[in-house]
């Protein structure tokens, strides 16, 4: 009897602990300017098991496939627009500030949307960032956060990460998401057909290889790895430049000088542009046209006015927000100053409308004891992030996001 009563005791202890020890764990990973093409040119090899152990898809980049609004609409579920972080760099006209990468650190008013981690914290589950774009926002940090940097390597962060998985379950984080530049930055300087680029792919999967192994040798539970990249690489073609004088006449730099019309993201792919409260009302109008009648395009750019955006830049609301004009050069061509030397120029760019350009096609890998197996999903963008991760780790949908849950839902089945 006595017997009996302590294998029903252990019995219980040994369930209690397994349900414990089972809390899913997500482990999202960015690869910054990894297009979708890469796996197909590199065949990287650890990245293609992964494929093969769960589902792929290209990712579609949010409008403008720039780093800092496509990693904040990752993690928030939103459009740009939603989440406040329209480019890398850009005017605000109601803060009345300029952003650069980073400001939530100083001013929360920048990030409209809560991160994955926030939501995750909210609803009692631990999480922690090694580098993501906007990570150390004011009043939506996860309970471990490591800032960036330039000196730590990108083996340090596959070493943070499992020391974090090793963590006893009442610190261990379910969520954990980390950040790599290092194929982005091989992109820009040599291009994407260079040497250089092979190699920085190499050294990424390789560590994913690494990483993957020591998931198997060395962490007793199951962990779903979820790796995506914000947008792809277009080769930049130095012949195709526009400078100034291709676009403004004496006039125009006349309203840009005195500020009626505001810079408010000068780059090399698109120009955005805020017309000043006081302005006349026919200002906008008035420039655009001219805009269009002065310009000699010769097809490297298309100019638009607020009101009649392409409607996938969902950026047609009444939002003081959202540029009065944007000009968006049409890939490869760029935006350039008028004594440019082409030596300066980057042999690899994006920034532009993605759903014209393939190459500009992000990556989207999930593998883990919930997901699919061998699978290819069509593309989707990368908004549906947030609500796939939601449902892995079991967290309440959010009604205040872009994204929707149906478009991966399909490809999760019961743990």
């Amino acid at each position: 009897m006595r017997l009996s009563f302590i294998c029903i005791i252990l019995f219980v202890f040994s369930s209690f602990t397994y349900s414990k020890e089972t809390k899913p764990i997500v482990v999202l990973l960015s690869i910054d300017g990894f297009a979708y093409e890469y796996l197909k040119i590199h065949q990287p090899p650890n990245l293609l098991s992964l494929v093969k152990q769960g589902v792929v898809a290209k990712l579609n980049p949010v409008y403008p496939s720039k780093t800092f609004p496509n990693h904040v609409s990752i993690i928030t579920g939103s459009y740009p627009l939603t989440h406040g972080i329209i480019n890398n760099k850009f005017y605000h006209p109601i803060l009345a500030k300029q952003y650069f990468k980073g400001a939530g650190k100083q001013n929360s008013s920048w990030l409209k949307a809560d991160p994955f981690w926030t939501v995750a914290e909210k609803q009692g589950i631990k999480t922690a960032v090694y580098f993501w774009p906007e990570s150390e926002a004011i009043g939506k940090s996860p309970t471990y956060n490591i800032p960036f940097n330039k000196t730590d390597s990108n083996k340090a962060r596959f070493v943070q990460i499992l020391k974090w998985l090793k963590l006893p379950i009442e610190q261990r984080p379910q969520f954990i998401a980390s950040y790599f530049s290092s194929v982005d930055s091989a992109g820009h300087v040599f291009g994407p057909n260079s040497k250089e680029l092979s190699a920085a792919i190499k050294e990424i999967d390789d560590l994913i290889g690494d990483f993957s192994t020591s998931l198997k040798n060395e962490i007793s539970h199951d962990v779903n790895i979820i790796i995506v990249s914000d947008h792809g690489m277009v080769e930049t073609d130095s012949t195709k430049v526009i400078k100034p004088s291709m676009l403004f006449d004496a006039q125009i730099s006349k309203l840009i000088k005195n500020k009626s019309l505001v810079i408010s993201s000068n780059d090399t792919q698109l120009l955005l542009y805020f017309t000043n409260p006081d302005t006349n009302h026919k200002t906008i109008a008035q420039v655009k046209r001219k805009l269009a009648k002065n310009s000699d395009n010769k097809g490297l750019f298309s100019i638009y006015a607020k009101g009649g955006y392409p409607k996938h830049w969902h950026l047609n609301k009444n939002s003081k927000l959202v540029p009065d004009i944007i000009i968006e050069a049409i890939p490869p061509a760029v935006f350039v100053r008028e004594n440019f030397n082409p030596k300066y120029l980057g042999k690899g760019t994006h920034g532009y409308d993605a759903i014209h350009e393939k190459n500009l096609a992000g990556i989207f890998i999930a593998a883990g004891k919930g997901i699919s197996k061998g699978i290819t999903v069509k593309p989707f963008e990368n908004i549906h992030v947030f609500p796939f991760m939601s449902e892995l780790l079991s967290i309440k949908q959010q009604n205040n996001i872009d994204g929707s849950s149906e478009k991966l839902s399909p490809y999760l089945f019961e743990q």
